[in-house]
């Protein structure tokens, strides 16, 4: 928070209370979660807006240190910000944020609730600032219940499909409490009129992208964990349903450049036929401040349209490191964790499989590791000299070779490279076998390819220099 010291993970709240981890935060307040459930972290200056206004009473938050006060929810009570969550979750958080929003709206006025406040012992929000509001209120509270998607709470169709907890039942009542009506997509849909025109349901499959069994060549563990802990709970969803196995959560790849984490996910992707979308610095970085934030959330919002999809979470230390740092830019990288720390655990619900990877696991935040977040880590080596073997026949399945190839020969040679230098091998062998007239690929071709790859790296000849030596 600007201004002040931030709080402490572990430190203790008068009460008996610890704080555990920032789930949300903004210049003058913070959502930890707790033992017991959340606490909320203002400044004096925010506390004495909200007391001036009316909306608290006195003795309502607690000191925290000489800077900042806190209040604490009991068990199970969700303390949710309208902008940045935590997404309420189950009809009975769903219908206490929305009667607070109601009330509010009513004994308030126009005043914004964009940025709002939810705090379970009262009846009311907590407005953040005395604005107007910029946008509807269905719009606002249909971003604050599905996580940050641009859906009015008036459509049905979405709203049921995408918010835990939003049956039709629950989304009647809740309409009912504004006066609200369903869109008018949603009674062509509900009526049964103009079926053509509504939208797809979320849990429609998609074609799949091939009919053979699931094969990743080299590497035997990973097919193993796609095929028995991703494709088939996809495949048999009911039956795992029954047993109480949802969607399956996400995924963190850990392994050294090169190792083949992103081709195995490339390949998984095509057999399911899915569309995908990759987080790293060119699809959510920028230089302007909370700008990331927001392409982070719109990006996951488009795959949850598109879903089932695939997110790849490409170096995400880059953007899920430990949140100790001390420099000037750390309360920016906290909103952009609190951004993940939301979006994460709604995914599963929204059909939308995550994968993450990385090479220095160590540099991630403790809070992204945990069960509910990331399910399962990998962790995937170089591949051996026997993967090595069923790559290279994979990779020239297709391709008209010569007999007799000794593919455990050349698999010594490639040991512990990079599963593209394997690819080049292959490729360069078929070039070769062109430029030189000939039908077929030979061992002495993938050898010479062998050698090409090594003397581009500088190993077995001393590389070539241009320019002034």
């Amino acid at each position: 928070m600007e201004g002040v010291r931030n709080p402490q993970v572990g430190e203790e709240l008068l009460g008996g209370g610890r704080l555990l981890s920032c789930v949300a935060e903004r210049d003058s307040w913070q959502i930890w979660r707790t033992r017991m459930g959340y606490a909320l972290v203002v400044t004096r200056d925010l506390q004495d807006f909200w007391s001036d206004m009316g909306y608290v009473e006195p003795g309502l938050f607690l000191p925290l240190g000489a800077d900042l006060l806190f209040v604490e929810s009991t068990e199970h009570e969700l303390i949710s910000s309208a902008e940045l969550g935590p997404v309420p979750v189950g009809s009975q958080q769903i219908m206490a944020v929305a009667r607070a929003f109601a009330y509010t709206r009513s004994a308030l006025g126009d005043v914004s609730l964009e940025t709002a406040i939810f705090l379970p012992r009262l009846p009311h929000l907590l407005p953040t600032s005395e604005a107007p509001s910029s946008e509807s209120d269905a719009l606002t509270l249909g971003r604050w219940l599905s996580g940050g998607m641009d859906v009015p709470v008036t459509d049905a169709s979405r709203m049921c499909s995408w918010v835990a907890g939003m049956s039709e039942a629950v989304h009647a009542e809740l309409l009912a409490l504004f006066g609200w009506e369903r869109s008018e997509s949603e009674r062509i849909r509900v009526d049964g009129h103009r079926a053509t025109e509504a939208p797809k349901p979320r849990t429609q499959r998609r074609e799949r992208g091939s009919a053979e069994p699931f094969h990743l060549a080299g590497r035997t563990e990973l097919e193993r964990f796609f095929r028995e802990r991703i494709i088939d709970v996809i495949d048999r969803e009911d039956e795992y349903r029954r047993m109480g196995i949802s969607f399956p959560g996400p995924t963190l790849l850990v392994g050294p450049p090169g190792c083949g984490k992103t081709f195995a996910v490339e390949r998984l992707v095509e057999y399911l036929g899915w569309p995908s979308y990759v987080v790293n610095a060119d699809s959510v970085g920028s230089s302007y401040i909370h700008e990331t934030s927001k392409l982070i959330s719109q990006l996951f919002a488009q795959a949850m349209e598109d879903a089932p999809s695939v997110v790849v979470m490409d170096e995400m230390e880059a953007f899920l490191s430990d949140r100790s740092g001390t420099s000037g830019s750390h309360q920016y990288h906290v909103e952009e964790m609190a951004e993940f720390l939301r979006i994460i655990p709604e995914l599963p619900k929204h059909r939308v499989l995550l994968f993450g990877m990385t090479n220095v696991p160590e540099r991630i935040d403790k809070a992204i590791m945990r069960k509910g977040r990331f399910d399962h880590t990998l962790e995937v080596g170089m591949p051996s000299a026997e993967e090595l073997v069923s790559l290279l026949k994979s990779l020239l399945k297709d391709v008209p070779t010569e007999p007799g190839i000794s593919y455990e020969r050349l698999a010594r040679r490639l040991a512990n490279r990079p599963i593209s230098d394997v690819a080049y091998v292959a490729k360069e062998a078929g070039r070769l076998a062109v430029v030189e007239r000939r039908d077929r690929v030979g061992e002495d071709l993938l050898m010479r390819a062998c050698d090409d790859l090594m003397s581009q790296a500088g190993e077995g000849k001393p590389k070539q220099r241009i320019g002034f030596f």
